[in-house]
């Protein structure tokens, strides 16, 4: 069953098609990140039947994993994906329901708005400080950060498409 946040393709916008485009990519980005991970852990388990190791695979499939759920985020919530407590939801009727629905989004907008803003200035901080990872390898911390931070600039930018879609079809 499809999600009462996704509009029928015909009926989208402009912006809603562009964003459609952007968090399908960064969806298949997501699965690419989690076949990374497969590749690696595999990779480490043949490896040390030869007493070897790449030593870096848990920070490079913890980056990958993160990956993998950030740039998630817009195309799951698109595909209708996400999970929800429905008792209530599915209860409501008419205007009740529209108004939990802009509810829900508006609320969730604001809450990524929030943390995109606070993550954009994590990742500002890490990059003036030059902070790495107390690895092997030593991955300056901006790196990983900011594909979080994409995740959520596009998530905001699915909610928006959404706002901006529901106001534009208002009589």
């Amino acid at each position: 069953m499809r999600s009462p946040l996704v509009a029928p393709p015909s009926d989208r916008g402009a912006l809603d098609l562009m964003v459609g485009r952007i968090a399908r990519a960064c969806g298949v980005l997501s699965a690419l990140a989690i076949v990374g991970i497969l590749v690696i852990v595999c990779t480490e388990a043949v490896l040390r039947q030869f007493q070897a190791s790449l030593l870096v695979t848990d920070e490079i499939a913890g980056y990958l994993n993160a990956a993998a759920i950030f740039l998630g985020l817009a195309w799951t919530l698109r595909e209708g994906g996400f999970i929800r407590v429905e008792i209530l939801y599915d209860r409501a009727v008419g205007n009740l329901k529209r108004a939990l629905r802009w509810l829900v989004v508006l609320t969730a907008a604001a809450f990524t708005a929030t943390i995109l803003w606070v993550c954009v200035r994590h990742v500002v901080y890490a990059y003036e400080r030059d902070t790495k990872a107390v690895s092997i390898i030593e991955t300056p911390e901006w790196i990983p950060q900011s594909v979080m931070v994409l995740g959520l600039a596009i998530l905001l930018l699915q909610l928006v498409a959404w706002i901006v879609d529901r106001v534009r079809r208002i009589p």
